[in-house]
């Protein structure tokens, strides 16, 4: 799933290149803004921009493809009964890993948020101005409605609690039970997906330049570090306890600050053209080695170390918003707006 785990900490596994080799790249016709997602026997499922699902085999062949009607956006859940995931037709879908359709549910806006399971039996995701809980069955558990659309995915705290931010200015934990247990106001759009730490501390990003930690329990903020621009993709919580961020311009960068006090760890600075507008959306995968692996506007695919150096850089053809990931014997994929989703090995294991 997003971050690949409901509270997105973004820690995988697999150790990933260290000296970075093309594999193959596969042309899905459209750009592509969902983080990929891979299959238990290593089909890689990414959605497009063109409203299509897509699987492609270890080999970088196409194995299913299915048309959404409309723009995908919300990267792909994947558990053992199939592929999770909506679109900009106000519809979220329960697919099979064979690419059909086992049943869909109308929303209220466009479904481009991640879902997320949760430990009280449902699914939550966004849709519009609503955050939804669904059971697996398609039946909807309840429904929170903000004052503004929720624009990134929400976040599952080991007590099931679900945060969600919102352009309302607001950060929302709701109960499993479907109360709203606080909204806390944050005096700017949140439209970056929270991530929850191992201690239930919450952290968000702001349109205000500010990487942001929460109280679980009584909705306070804890601390609020100025970052220099933007925060709007999801959030990465290292194991040496770092909060890693995309920041866009005018100096787009990747930030690492202390999760305990928020104070800056490193900067790691990406190419900008001045526009705040410009940076880097998606926050980098760490690695089970604590390498971390990002994508930016300027078009390249990076890794850093754990200090935040360059170890390197792979360039694509267009800006790689989404999130890249790290996959079975530690491939990365790399999603693109070029249209191609790119994976890469390692140089030694060719």
């Amino acid at each position: 799933m997003l971050h690949l785990d409901p509270a997105r900490t973004n820690r995988s596994p697999f150790v990933g290149p260290a000296d970075p080799l093309l594999l193959w790249s596969f042309e899905a016709g459209a750009p592509i803004e969902t983080a990929p997602a891979q299959l238990a026997d290593g089909t890689v499922v990414i959605g497009t921009l063109g409203g299509k699902l897509i699987g492609v085999s270890p080999e970088g062949r196409q194995t299913m493809a299915l048309d959404l009607h409309e723009r995908v956006y919300s990267s792909p859940w994947i558990d053992r009964d199939g592929i999770y995931l909506g679109s900009d037709a106000h519809k979220f879908f329960a697919i099979s890993s064979k690419g059909a359709v086992r049943w869909q549910l109308d929303t209220d806006g466009d479904a481009d948020t991640a879902a997320a399971p949760t430990p009280w039996g449902a699914m939550v995701f966004a849709s519009g101005r609503v955050l939804y809980a669904v059971r697996p069955n398609a039946s909807v558990v309840w429904r929170v409605k903000a004052k503004r659309k929720l624009y990134g995915a929400p976040a599952v705290a080991a007590d099931g609690t679900v945060y969600a931010g919102s352009q309302d200015n607001r950060l929302y934990a709701v109960q499993p039970d479907g109360q709203v247990k606080w909204a806390l106001d944050l005096g700017s759009d949140v439209d970056c997906a929270p991530a929850v730490g191992d201690d239930g501390t919450v952290y968000v990003g702001v349109d205000d330049n500010a990487l942001v930690a929460v109280d679980p329990g009584q909705g306070k903020v804890r601390w609020r570090t100025n970052v220099g621009g933007h925060v709007r993709g999801s959030l990465t919580l290292t194991r040496n306890r770092s909060v890693i961020a995309g920041v866009y311009g005018p100096s787009p960068a990747v930030v690492a600050v202390d999760a305990m006090t928020g104070a800056l760890r490193w900067r790691f600075a990406v190419r900008g053209t001045g526009a705040t507008e410009f940076g880097v959306h998606g926050s980098p995968v760490e690695d089970a080695a604590g390498a971390l692996y990002f994508g930016a506007q300027d078009d390249h695919v990076y890794s850093l170390a754990a200090d935040g150096s360059l170890r390197w850089k792979l360039a694509t053809g267009a800006d790689v918003d989404a999130p890249v990931v790290l996959g079975l014997q530690g491939r990365l994929y790399a999603a693109s707006d070029d249209g191609k989703l790119y994976c890469v090995i390692d140089r030694a294991s060719r």
